[in-house]
């Protein structure tokens, strides 16, 4: 089976799961699936995402190249005392057929990939969600590695309003070790969603970056994105389910990604390494992490 039709196929599954758990949706869809999106929120998931890229460029060859990457992606946040979170978010990749430019061609890889992290403090003020925190990555040591650690600062802030969430996640990362060629890149994910009723909703979470070590004219990466996402219950349990495509529409040169369709579930489960929030949290956000939400 070709990587289209395993896309294709995910996608039938996906839909039809949409359809069939329509029934057991809970009169707080609307409220779970506005929290699902916000990434500074007390939601434990892990997140399954399959990625099909195309890519494009000057480079002889470069628009027939293509890639399909597997991520597993926790999010583990813990509550403080205080109501506030911290939220570690790893992700861990299997990539199949990464292209590499050669001086001949291209050699195409499969390989686990590197492992990207954020540690975010979060809080809540008068309907927003602030954050700031750290990235990085950790190199891997393979043939998708870039044999660099990276680590930088980064921030939040979401605005959740009747109709949806729209918010900034700007972050940076700079090259602090490893063997690779020097790092620094400026990133910014600027998400606007709204919401159509039942656990819905549509819009775009798309990241731009700035590299400041490329070429002059090479530095801006702009993709502009798509996304429909429906938080449901299946077999009782929360799940959100969402569907992307993303084209860039401002690329460096020589090779880029170009398409990028996404496939994500996202189970909603209970925080394996927090058992017991402290106290004085109250009871309402107690039971939230004492156990996975369920309809």
């Amino acid at each position: 089976m070709t990587v289209y039709k395993r896309l294709a196929a995910s996608i039938l599954v996906v839909l039809g799961a949409f359809g069939s758990a329509h029934a057991q949706v809970g009169p707080n869809i609307e409220e779970l699936a506005k929290e699902l999106a916000n990434p500074g929120a007390a939601n434990a998931t892990m997140n399954f995402k399959l990625e099909h890229r195309s890519f494009d460029g000057t480079l002889p060859g470069a628009d027939d190249q293509s890639s399909t990457t597997l991520t597993f992606q926790p999010v583990l946040p813990f509550v403080l005392g205080n109501g506030n979170n911290l939220i570690f978010r790893p992700a861990f990749s299997y990539v199949w057929d990464q292209a590499q430019p050669t001086v001949g061609g291209f050699n195409s890889v499969n390989s686990f990939g590197d492992i990207p992290f954020d540690l975010l403090y979060s809080w809540s003020d008068s309907g927003w969600t602030f954050g700031a925190g750290v990235v990085g990555a950790i190199p891997t040591g393979t043939d998708a590695s870039s044999d660099n650690w990276l680590l930088g600062p980064s921030a939040l802030a979401v605005r959740t309003a009747d109709w949806g969430v729209w918010g900034l996640f700007p972050f940076h990362n700079w090259k602090v070790a490893g063997d690779g060629p020097a790092t620094s890149i400026t990133s910014l994910q600027y998400f606007l969603f709204y919401g159509l009723g039942n656990g819905w909703l549509i819009g775009t979470g798309p990241t731009m970056t700035y590299n400041w070590n490329a070429p002059s004219g090479d530095e801006w990466t702009v993709p502009v994105q798509l996304a429909v996402s429906k938080t449901t219950g299946i077999g009782g349990r929360v799940v959100k389910l969402n569907l992307s495509a993303e084209k860039n529409v401002v690329t460096p040169d020589p090779f880029s990604e170009d398409w990028t369709y996404t496939l994500t579930v996202s189970p909603v489960v209970k925080n394996p390494l927090q058992p017991n929030p402290p106290t004085p949290v109250d009871a309402a956000t107690r039971a939230r992490v004492l156990a996975p939400l369920k309809f």
